[in-house]
């Protein structure tokens, strides 16, 4: 699975690369990296515990400059990533630089949650935007106030088979409706 990190300063960056990415070749293996004046693109693709969060406090106090992070979910080719990517470049633009440090596609649902639109779903809901067993499976879930029970009854399935999907669309996006602060903002998307 490919994954990558998008970290941004308010100045240029080039100053900073090194050692930003000495100390995130720590935690991670990185794969490829690249540098914009004010980002650096780092990718990679092993799954990891690793807080993003804390590293990059810790790289913003060591050398006193601001910066941000965002941590991509996984992907299954490097194309979706760079679409994927143009995207997200795009939305952070629309997010003031000192309102996060930390984002990932979570925070960028409930911060852009007014301003839904068909690109916004394609890239959080990924393979699953035209999958309509799966759209109407978790609407129905959410529907029935997340009673794993009565949805599988009025979806006329298995209460198992309700379980896996959810599971796997929890592994494609990275939200799992099961908890109430992913089933609200996915609720968003498909009603």
């Amino acid at each position: 699975m490919y994954r990558y990190l998008i970290i941004e300063s308010k100045k240029e960056i080039k100053s900073e690369e090194s050692p930003i990415i000495s100390i995130f070749s720590e935690f991670i293996e990185i794969t490829k990296v690249e540098t914009e004046p004010y980002a650096i693109h780092i990718y990679y693709q092993q799954e990891t515990d690793v807080s993003f969060l804390d590293v990059i406090l810790n790289i913003m106090s060591d050398t006193l400059t601001d910066l941000r992070i965002y941590v991509s979910h996984q992907f299954e080719n490097e194309n979706q990533i760079k679409q994927h990517m143009s995207f997200i470049k795009d939305k952070l633009k629309l997010i003031p630089f000192i309102k996060y440090v930390y984002l990932d596609d979570k925070i960028l649902l409930r911060y852009l949650l007014n301003q839904i639109d068909q690109t916004l779903k394609q890239n959080i809901l990924r393979k699953y935007i035209e999958d309509t067993s799966m759209i109407l499976s978790i609407k129905t879930y959410l529907e029935c106030n997340q009673n794993m029970s009565l949805a599988a009854k009025k979806l006329y399935v298995h209460r198992n088979t309700l379980i896996q999907r959810l599971d796997k669309f929890y592994q494609v996006t990275g939200f799992d409706v099961r908890v109430f602060n992913d089933a609200f903002l996915i609720y968003h998307l498909v009603i």
